[in-house]
Parts: C-alpha cells; sequence; structure tokens
C-alpha cells in the first residue's frame, strides 16, 4: 500500500494534469480562427483616433488658408478702392484746371484782359510756357485792334487719357460767340486737346492743340 501510495503521488493521473496546467492555452483563440464579432482589437481602436486628428488638422489648414485668401482678397480690394479713388480726385483735379485756363484764352474784353494774361502764364508750362506770354500779347494787340468781344456758351470737358509721365489728357469742346468791328455774336464751335501736368500741387498746360477730328 505504501508503494501504491508512493506512486500515486509521483505518478499524478491524467485528471491532475488537467488540473495543474494553466488555462491560458484552452483560452486563446487559434490563429486562424477569427476574434469574436463585435470585440474591437488594438488596431481598430486606435485607427479611429487616427482619422479624427487628420480630418482636425486639414480643416484647420484649410481655415488658415481661407483667412489667409480673405485677408489678401481684402488687402488687393482696399488697394484698388484707394488707387481708383486717387485717380478720379485726380482727373476731376485735372479737368477743373483745364476749364479755367482754357477760359483764361478766352477773355470776354479789353477790360480783363491784363488778368487773363496773367492767369494764361500762371496755369502753363514745359512747351506751352513757352508760347504763354508771346500768345497772351498777341491775343490783348487782336482784342484791341478789332475790339473783340468773346462770350463762351458752353464748355464740354472730359479726361482722354493717362499717360506715363502723370501727365493728363483732358478733351474740352467750347462754342463761343464773338463780336467784333465786323460782325456780331457769331457763333464758333472747335476743340481742344489739353496736356495737364502736375506742377506746384495743381495741374498745368503743358500742351494745348485744336483737335480736327
Amino acid at each position: 500500500m505504501e508503494e501504491d501510495a508512493g506512486s500515486g503521488r509521483l505518478n499524478p493521473t491524467d485528471a491532475q494534469d488537467s488540473i495543474d496546467q494553466p488555462l491560458t492555452a484552452s483560452a486563446e483563440t487559434p490563429q486562424d480562427q477569427d476574434p469574436i464579432v463585435g470585440y474591437p482589437d488594438e488596431a481598430s481602436l486606435r485607427r479611429p483616433e487616427r482619422f479624427g486628428r487628420t480630418w482636425v488638422a486639414a480643416i484647420a489648414a484649410v481655415l488658415v488658408l481661407a483667412a489667409a485668401g480673405v485677408g489678401v482678397g481684402g488687402y488687393f480690394a482696399l488697394n484698388w478702392h484707394d488707387q481708383s479713388k486717387a485717380l478720379a480726385q485726380a482727373d476731376e483735379a485735372a479737368i477743373a484746371a483745364a476749364k479755367d485756363c482754357v477760359t483764361a484764352t478766352q477773355a470776354p474784353d479789353t477790360a480783363v484782359m491784363s488778368a487773363s494774361q496773367a492767369k494764361i502764364v500762371n496755369c502753363s508750362t514745359g512747351d506751352f510756357g513757352t508760347q504763354a506770354a508771346l500768345y497772351s500779347g498777341i491775343i490783348a494787340e487782336a482784342y484791341q485792334a478789332a475790339a473783340v468781344k468773346v462770350q463762351v456758351t458752353e464748355m464740354r470737358t472730359a479726361v482722354e487719357g493717362h499717360n506715363d509721365d502723370g501727365s493728363i489728357d483732358v478733351l474740352v469742346a467750347m462754342r463761343i460767340k464773338v463780336s467784333n468791328l465786323q460782325v456780331a455774336d457769331q457763333e464758333q464751335g472747335y476743340r481742344l486737346r489739353v496736356q495737364m501736368v502736375p506742377e506746384d500741387g495743381t495741374y498745368k498746360i503743358a500742351k494745348l492743340e485744336q483737335v480736327t477730328s
């Protein structure tokens, strides 16, 4: 009996072997068997996190680009607005100066001839400036010799173009009535192209020519 008892302890039964062996082997899922449906593995747990971060980064980049686009577009729009406003102001100033200076060349009579001569000289520059003194002198003599009287009945002006040197071409269309020793209230119409140049904070005539067509 002692031998049986001893051999029983030294050689455990199959049941004892199954009790003593760890349970992990029987709990493992075979590699060729699919995991339990509905139970997420480690890779699937990490995937949504990476996906979410990618979209957040993409959306942030789009927002940054959109903000930058609005900023750049706004800058160009503001710059264009400022340039357009400055150009319109320059056109208005050039037109006003052209009307004032051209009117001075059509003095009503000899009584205001001296003032007209001074204005013609003051509002001229460049090629026309060298001609202004001579031009005003000839006009004064013609007025006195023929008792000329002039009345401007209509004057229209428009900007024709802008030049690279900053000058502005202005078209002046006008109608006048001329009276002298031979005729009374003779109506005439003509057009002038006046090149206005910015100088001393105003615009002056640099060139004046008659437009025939």
